[in-house]
């Protein structure tokens, strides 16, 4: 058996009737998947503009690197190509309701009254789980969204904080048990 490295991964075509689960039943199942809510975060140059997402993982710590899906169309990936940078803002229990609003409200009202920093050119919200701002290193289009990964250049956590986290359509506090 030949092992499968980086070299001999080659992509191989998706047979006909792939995929063939209904979109809905897949969004239902994909529910199932316990994730932080993040908020990814850019300068357009003239404002700052963000989107909710939970598509968001760590790829490496050699360099520092983070993947972030984002919607192909969305104003925040154009921003954070723009920019070269973004934040990724891992909500806590308390700032449920910023999920929301970064998912739903107009991009132009979605800062308004929000408290941030902006470290390394990119907003970093205030009272968060953790922060990471990162710089573009690449961009990957995937279907309709766009996999974004970043070299982390400053993070920050705090430890008194509850994670916010989704799960079959809910929000919830993460209960953490020592």
């Amino acid at each position: 058996m030949t092992a499968l490295t980086a070299e001999t991964a080659v992509p191989r075509p998706v047979p006909e009737g792939a995929g063939s689960v209904r979109p809905a039943d897949f969004r239902e199942a994909m529910t199932r998947f316990a994730t932080c809510v993040t908020v990814i975060t850019a300068h357009t140059g003239t404002r700052p503009v963000g989107c909710t997402a939970t598509a968001v993982f760590s790829l490496t710590d050699r360099p520092p690197t983070l993947i972030v899906s984002l919607a192909a169309g969305s104003g925040t990936l154009r921003a954070v190509q723009a920019a070269g940078g973004f934040a990724v803002n891992v909500l806590s229990w308390q700032q449920r309701a910023l999920a929301d609003r970064f998912a739903r409200l107009p991009s132009e009202r979605r800062f308004d009254q929000v408290p941030y920093d902006t470290v390394e050119g990119a907003p970093l919200l205030a009272g968060t789980v953790t922060g990471a701002v990162c710089r573009v290193a690449d961009c990957v289009s995937l279907d309709d969204h766009v996999l974004v990964s970043g070299r982390v250049l400053h993070t920050r956590t705090r430890d008194d904080l509850t994670p916010l986290v989704h799960f079959a359509r809910r929000s919830s506090p993460l209960e953490l048990r020592v």
